[in-house]
């Protein structure tokens, strides 16, 4: 049985402010450290619940965080930023489920920790048939086209709640309390890994029975919609085939398909960080 798992940072017990997940910051070295953890946690769990192959990604900023020499020697790794299902890459034909680990609450969902959608500098609010969608909903969306269920979340308290909401009742482990956008109350890394551990367990074990999660699906036609903070991204966006520009910072796109849906998001991701790279210019 083939298990999935996705790993953020931002929703790691102890990692607290955005320089935590930042590499060449002072404490970035040691929250990946934490990260690489919460990691071998979920496929020890994984694996103790039947799985037989374990595919994990780095689904972080440059996807070039997690240790790979301190992971679990069992599990495959992909490691880079070059994927065409970005944070999902790695799910697929055998794949059992996925598990969420590190994951946090979408942009303006509440307090939680690092709360942002994709890109926190760019992106107001992405929404699926104008229903609001952080990471974990655009994730869950994509492994539900394939068939495949999430088995297990595992972030702060906020994105446990925003998790139960998309997904029902989901394996759900709150590592951390959150307080404000940049202040969390964790529990002990060693706690926090036993509880992932655990529910990772119970989670691939009820793969095999009748209480086995359902694959998340979004209705389709699907209309993707994304909120900029600016008014350029959206313009430039609307350059590309078959977006269009529904408010001066908003475009959206509507496709049957919807790894298309996810696909064209990276793309608009890519044009907003090109546009951010820009140097204003007056003359």
């Amino acid at each position: 049985m083939k298990v999935h798992i996705s790993v953020d940072m931002e929703g790691i017990a102890g990692v607290a402010d955005a320089a935590d997940t930042t590499p060449g910051a002072p404490h970035y070295e040691y929250c990946r450290g934490l990260m690489t953890g919460e990691c071998n946690a979920a496929i020890e769990g994984a694996y103790e619940g039947g799985a037989t192959e374990v595919v994990v990604n780095d689904s972080h900023g440059g996807m070039l965080n997690l240790i790979q020499e301190r992971l679990d020697r069992r599990a495959r790794i992909i490691r880079g930023r070059s994927k065409a299902y970005g944070m999902m890459q790695g799910i697929g034909d055998g794949t059992a489920a996925t598990l969420f680990v590190g994951y946090h609450a979408r942009a303006g969902g509440g307090d939680g920790v690092l709360n942002h959608t994709m890109r926190g500098r760019d992106v107001l609010g992405v929404f699926l048939n104008d229903e609001p969608a952080g990471e974990l909903r655009l994730n869950a969306a994509l492994a539900g086209w394939f068939g495949i269920p999430v088995a297990l979340i595992a972030g702060d308290n906020v994105l446990c709640a925003e998790g139960r909401e998309c997904l029902g009742p989901v394996e759900a482990v709150a590592v951390k309390e959150a307080i404000d956008k940049y202040t969390a109350l964790s529990l002990h890394p060693a706690v926090a890994q036993e509880q992932i551990r655990d529910a990772a367990r119970r989670a691939v074990a009820r793969l095999a029975g009748a209480e086995a999660p359902r694959p998340y699906r979004v209705e389709a036609p699907t209309t993707l919609r994304v909120a900029w903070n600016s008014t350029n991204i959206a313009a430039l966006c609307e350059g590309v085939p078959g977006v269009k520009r529904v408010a001066s910072r908003e475009v959206e796109y509507t496709s049957d398909d919807y790894p298309e849906l996810y696909r064209l998001l990276r793309v608009l991701l890519t044009l907003a960080a090109a546009s951010a790279a820009v140097p204003y210019s007056y003359d």
